[in-house]
């Protein structure tokens, strides 16, 4: 982690043991991917953040988008392609960050959409950095992006908070690219597809060597949940918390073993 970016990550570094890695320090961490929507309840949503936190997640990724109003929303699509509905059905990150205060140490990770250039980056940047500093309370923030200079930016506007930052890769990407540019970007997790993984399982080593943490998604069956944790990975990224808790909370990790 750099810590010559001020105060805010000192915070952070302080807070590493209790982020992804979880005080306990027992098994991997569960993330809902967008919460746990249904039939009435949407992805994104408030009641679909409340909903996985109700079900045993440690956590929930949601996808952030700066409207044209200044308005950062809760949305994994683009807002000009949603329906009427749709768009009603939208949640200000503030909202959603007021439901996860319901829960005591709730991570929360803030997947930042890419943006087209660096004018909207900052943008969106500075809008992520006001609505933490006001919203984000005593949840555990990390941003994360496939979008490095969004990311970069949105680490600078940040860096007087306790927040975390994560690249994302893509499933087409080099999983051994993107930890070294996580690296290089001083950056505190990566966020690896499972698939990529499972082409070269030792980056999980790697990049725990540089200092980082690891979250895989998606990951949802019970095979894959086994092998991520033998893998000795952080975190998952999953659309299904309970199947997901039932088969983690009984593994053991490596090191655990080990000592």
């Amino acid at each position: 982690m750099d810590q010559s970016n001020g105060f805010g990550r000192q915070v952070a570094a302080e807070l590493d043991d209790t982020l992804l890695s979880g005080s306990e320090g027992d098994r991997v961490r569960v993330l809902a991917h967008r919460g746990s929507p249904a039939p009435g309840r949407p992805e994104n949503s408030a009641a679909a953040v409340t909903e996985a936190l109700l079900q045993g997640a440690d956590g929930v990724e949601i996808d952030v988008r700066l409207t044209a109003e200044g308005t950062l929303v809760c949305s994994h699509d683009p807002i000009d392609r949603l329906d009427a509905a749709g768009r009603a059905s939208i949640a200000t990150l503030a909202e959603v960050l007021a439901a996860a205060q319901r829960f005591s140490g709730t991570r929360v990770v803030v997947e930042a959409k890419p943006v087209a250039g660096a004018d909207l980056a900052a943008r969106t940047a500075h809008a992520l950095a006001e609505v933490l500093r006001t919203a984000a309370g005593s949840a555990a923030i990390t941003v994360s992006s496939f979008d490095p200079v969004l990311l970069a930016a949105i680490r600078a506007a940040c860096a007087d908070l306790p927040v975390r930052t994560a690249l994302l890769g893509d499933k087409t990407d080099s999983v051994e690219d993107v930890v070294r540019r996580a690296a290089e970007g001083g950056h505190d997790e990566v966020h690896l597809p499972l698939v990529g993984v499972r082409r070269l399982p030792q980056v999980v080593e790697r990049a725990h060597s540089l200092g980082m943490a690891v979250a895989l998604w998606t990951v949802n069956r019970r095979p894959a949940l086994q092998w991520v944790a033998e893998l000795g990975a952080d975190a998952v990224i999953t659309d299904d918390v309970l199947t997901a808790w039932s088969e983690l909370d009984r593994v053991v990790l490596p090191e655990l073993i080990a000592a």
